[in-house]
């Protein structure tokens, strides 16, 4: 396992040829650019997945993502991970019955443009239901999650969105400190990835003596490591092709086509 003192000294003295810290290449920039090559690799992965909740009141259709007190005190968003975000209800002081539990085709993401192209007027519902999708808006310096419906949540139950995302890594700052950290649980599947972190931090240093030819040789190392963990993230085996809309699963569910969504035929009063 690679520690920070190692990749923004030895590691990275080879790829610059030269183990100036002083000068040129301080330590302070050293140590800037691998922090740097490890936010930027987790950006171009997704490598760093983490989940959180947020707990859904009744009638309040947005939440905030960016704020301190969402997210369980995350500020290391950067976006929802694909896996898509899941809605939840229990009886409260249950620990375990969850009596509602959907995501995926039955709790999907959708524009706000899409919506109001489907279903003009769908905001001004003011009736508390089930939500069947969400959106994301952002506005100025904030970015929301919102449901396609105000929530139903009974007062004796508690109800909750999973949200898993990409998360901005933090960056390191002892000598001893290891990429890929969080809340001092180091992901060691990762380690082989480590030796991608100098490759960046040389693509960002070497044009500091002009070697643009140098510095884009190690970008192109890097982003080698990059496509070699995509690849290596790929399920196994044969790929399945998925239509865009399940039609077995929303026959089996006693719904068809957009039913399952919004029906811009029919009216809101009739939605499911």
């Amino acid at each position: 396992m690679a520690t920070f003192e190692y990749l923004s000294g030895p590691a990275l003295n080879l790829e610059l040829n030269s183990a100036d810290s002083n000068t040129l290449y301080t330590s302070t920039r050293r140590q800037q650019a691998i922090n740097d090559a490890q936010e930027e690799f987790a950006d171009l992965t997704d490598c760093l997945i983490r989940q959180s909740s947020i707990t859904v009141s009744c009638n309040t259709a947005e939440y905030m993502l960016l704020s301190s007190g969402t997210l369980g005190g995350s500020t290391d968003f950067v976006r929802l991970a694909a896996q898509g975000v899941e809605y939840r209800v229990r009886s409260s002081g249950s620990t375990w019955t969850w009596k509602t539990w959907v995501g995926g085709d039955d709790f999907p993401q959708r524009p706000i443009v899409w919506r109001n192209r489907a279903a003009a007027g769908w905001r001004q519902s003011t009736t508390p239901s089930d939500p069947t999708g969400y959106y994301i808006r952002p506005d100025g310096g904030n970015l929301y999650l919102g449901f396609d419906r105000p929530p139903r949540v009974g007062s004796s139950q508690l109800a909750e969105l999973l949200v898993p995302y990409v998360a901005r890594p933090a960056p390191m700052t002892s000598s001893a400190a290891q990429p890929f950290t969080v809340n001092s649980s180091v992901r060691l599947d990762l380690a082989l990835y480590h030796r991608a972190l100098p490759h960046y931090a040389a693509y960002v240093l070497l044009p500091l003596i002009g070697d643009e030819q140098g510095s884009n040789s190690q970008l192109q190392k890097f982003m080698g490591y990059v496509t070699r963990f995509l690849h290596s993230a790929r399920p196994k085996g044969g790929q399945a092709v998925l239509l865009g809309q399940n039609y077995l699963a929303n026959a089996k569910r006693g719904r068809g086509g957009w039913r399952s969504g919004y029906d811009p035929i029919v009216p809101p009063s009739q939605w499911s």
